[in-house]
C-alpha cells in the first residue's frame, strides 16, 4: 500500500481487508484440521462426524463474523457478600443459599458431618460463553461433545470423580 493511500484513508480499507483475510486463513486452518480428523473415521461414524462437522463449521464461520466482544467484562461485578441466591432448580432443593467468599469458608474449618454437608454442595460452572457468541441458542451445557456425553454429563463425572 502506497503512503498516499494511506494518507487518503486506505488505512481503514487496508485494516479491513487484513481482518478480512485473517478470518479466512482462520476459516480455512479449522477446515483442514477437521478434515484431517475427518480421515480417521470409517463408515456410518464418518457420515455422522462429517454431519457435526458441517454445523461446527457454520458455528465458527458465524463467530468469526461478529466484531468486538459479546460481554462487556467491565459491567461484570461480583455479588456482594452475604447476598442470597435462590435456587430454581426443581431438582436440587436448595433455598437461600449465601454467596461468600472462600477465604471465610476455609477459616471456618471442615464440619464434623462432612457427608451431611457434600449432600447440600451445588457447583456452579461458568465457561466461556463461546456457543453464545457464536449464535447458539438454548442451553449449551446440553450439546453432545463426546462419546455421546453432554457438557452436562462430563461436569458431573468430573464431580463424581
Amino acid at each position: 500500500m502506497l503512503v498516499a493511500e494511506l494518507n487518503r484513508g486506505g488505512l481503514n480499507a487496508g485494516m479491513t481487508e487484513f481482518q478480512e483475510k485473517l478470518r479466512q486463513q482462520h476459516e480455512n486452518s479449522m477446515h483442514k484440521d477437521l478434515e484431517k480428523l475427518l480421515s480417521t473415521t470409517k463408515g456410518v461414524e464418518a457420515e455422522i462426524t462429517r454431519k457435526d462437522f458441517e454445523g461446527f463449521k457454520q458455528l465458527f464461520h458465524r463467530f468469526l463474523q461478529v466484531k468486538g466482544p459479546s460481554v462487556d467484562w467491565a459491567k461484570i461485578n461480583r455479588p456482594p457478600e452475604d447476598s442470597v441466591c435462590v435456587c430454581v432448580c426443581v431438582l436440587c432443593h436448595l433455598c437461600d443459599i449465601s454467596i461468600q467468599p472462600y477465604e471465610r469458608i476455609h477459616a471456618k474449618g471442615l464440619p464434623k458431618d462432612i457427608a451431611s454437608s457434600l449432600n447440600k454442595l451445588a457447583v456452579v460452572k461458568l465457561n466461556g460463553g463461546l456457543g453464545t457468541s457464536m449464535g447458539c441458542k438454548g442451553p449449551k451445557s446440553l450439546i453432545s461433545v463426546r462419546n455421546e456425553n453432554t457438557f452436562l454429563d462430563l461436569t458431573v463425572q468430573q464431580i463424581e470423580v
